[in-house]
């Protein structure tokens, strides 16, 4: 444990103490699930990409499909879909009876201006839905999607974390205001309704007893607690303050082993930090052998042993993971660890006396934990590095601000799972992609990420994605150190959660609470 965990470790008593006797005031009803996460910023459900934003919405909000754990596709508001022949028109059908919390009825014409909002804001969810397709809904109970061309993805592009159906014409989706009802453009046919949001304390919601799936939720209400710290959020979990935490450090999962009264929930996923470089002109990463130079200075082997106890799994530093299938390739190879030829390599650069950078990271899943370790590996590999540790929720909360994730000429960014990898390459490798922290843009890279778009047949697309991982490997701007299971918790009270690989996503429309 780091000095800064034992440091917080003396306030965490009376911080836990505090969160019960406030939440015995806020809440006594024993079937409230009580949920600790970092605070939500970015709330508008288009644009909101962070765990707790998506996490909030998914209570207020449904999707038209669900992206269940396994990956596969669920019904939700739409009850069938079927596609045509040539892969380019999808109809839906959707559930009646379904009600928005202000009382009117969910219709098409609510799915219509979801898709065409998410378009006009310019939302992530278009980075599967393509940006060219058009919505109708030929009558109230039925939506239809034409594709200008076959996306192999569309249907993870409907259930994206982003495309939470809002109602027709709505101006401002969760905008705050004041008046006698604050929380009136948070209106979803979800299964919570929100009653209570402090931005630095919690949200609070009720069950909604209108919602349309019978006998959901199984709990009377729902609570997000906010903690900026790890370490916090786990004395609250054993406290008995809260009744579910995700995303755990893997040191403090493991010291949570054993503990009374808790259950420790643990899946694997395409979860993982990437350590990446600018390489746009003007950074030291717009050079590929200083790209290859930081992959020889890190042994990544070492740091999944070291930092997560050999939980995680060790790729090819690229986005596809293991749990792809088909879709990863098993039998690449990868630079070896060699601190030498890395200084040698930077001497070449121009870097005769090594090269001095700022090491930029949220204070989220042990990544300060990850920087130390890298600071003093990649020492012995001529790189110098200071680190600067920011807030998660700040970190990921702008984008093009001085010492923001997007920004930053050498930072970690923690990527929750994606159900294809295509998400990940769409997102943040293709040059126009909405999360291209490293402003690489691979005049290779981007007509093969487009190709495996439009491949239906898996066996060309792993041909395609083993391509891929080829130009990652010998240019690529990005370290992948491991790819990480999801660490969870719960109260031994909590029953019938099951833990997302996206924790955000986690469903809470079916969780009990014993005694």
């Amino acid at each position: 444990m780091t000095l800064h965990r034992l440091a917080v470790r003396l306030i965490v008593i009376l911080t836990a103490a505090l969160l019960l006797a406030t939440a015995a005031v806020a809440q006594d009803d024993a079937t409230v699930l009580r949920v600790g996460s970092n605070a939500p910023v970015q709330l508008a459900p288009a644009l909101g990409s962070n765990d707790p934003e998506i996490a909030l919405n998914r209570a207020i909000y449904d999707y038209l499909v669900d992206v269940l754990p396994d990956a596969s596709i669920a019904p939700n508001l739409a009850q069938s879909w079927s596609i045509s022949e040539d892969g380019l028109v999808y109809a839906f059908a959707l559930q009646q009876g379904v009600r928005f919390h202000d009382g009117s009825a969910f219709t098409a014409a609510d799915v219509v201006f979801t898709f065409n909002r998410l378009r006009e804001v310019g939302s992530p969810a278009l980075n599967l839905l393509g940006s060219d397709f058009s919505v109708s809904a030929p009558d109230a109970a039925t939506v239809v999607f034409t594709l200008p061309a076959v996306n192999a993805d569309f249907l993870y592009g409907v259930g994206s974390r982003w495309a939470a159906i809002v109602r027709d014409g709505a101006a401002a989706p969760n905008l705050l205001t004041d008046g006698l009802n604050p929380y009136i453009n948070f209106n979803g046919t979800g299964p919570f309704v929100l009653t209570e949001f402090r931005p630095d304390d919690r949200a609070v919601l009720a069950a909604n007893p209108d919602y349309w799936r019978a006998g959901q939720p199984a709990v009377s209400g729902l609570e997000f607690i906010f903690f900026d710290d790890p370490v916090a959020q786990v004395d609250a979990l054993q406290s008995g303050a809260l009744d579910f935490i995700y995303k755990i450090p893997s040191d403090l999962f493991s010291g949570l082993e054993g503990a009374a009264g808790v259950q420790l929930l643990q899946i694997t996923t395409s979860q993982h930090p990437v350590i990446r470089l600018r390489a746009d002109a003007g950074f030291a990463g717009a050079d590929p052998n200083i790209r290859l130079a930081f992959k020889l200075a890190t042994d990544r082997a070492a740091l999944n042993d070291l930092l997560l106890q050999g939980r995680g799994v060790v790729g090819h530093n690229d986005p596809i993971s293991p749990v792809y299938g088909a879709f990863y390739d098993s039998t690449a190879t990868d630079q070896p660890y060699d601190p030498a030829q890395s200084c040698a390599l930077l001497t070449e650069a121009g870097y005769p006396d090594g090269l001095a950078l700022t090491l930029y990271t949220p204070d989220s899943l042990g990544y300060p934990d990850l920087a130390t370790v890298l600071q003093q590996m990649w020492a012995e590999a001529c790189i110098n590095v200071s680190i600067e540790v920011r807030p998660e929720n700040v970190y990921y909360a702008t984008v093009d601000q001085p010492e923001d994730w997007f920004s930053v000429e050498l930072g970690i960014t923690g990527y929750g799972a994606r159900p294809v990898p295509q998400q990940f390459l769409v997102e943040a490798y293709a040059s126009t992609g909405v999360y291209n922290e490293t402003h690489w843009a691979d005049a290779e890279l981007d007509p093969l990420i487009a190709q495996a778009g439009i491949t239906t047949d898996p066996v060309q697309r792993a041909g395609i994605y083993s391509q891929i991982s080829a130009i990652f490997r010998e240019r690529g701007p990005i370290i992948i150190p491991w790819f990480a299971p999801m660490l969870g918790a719960a109260s031994a009270r909590v029953q019938g959660l099951e833990l997302n690989p996206f924790p955000g996503l986690t469903d809470f429309r079916t969780v009990t609470l014993a005694g």
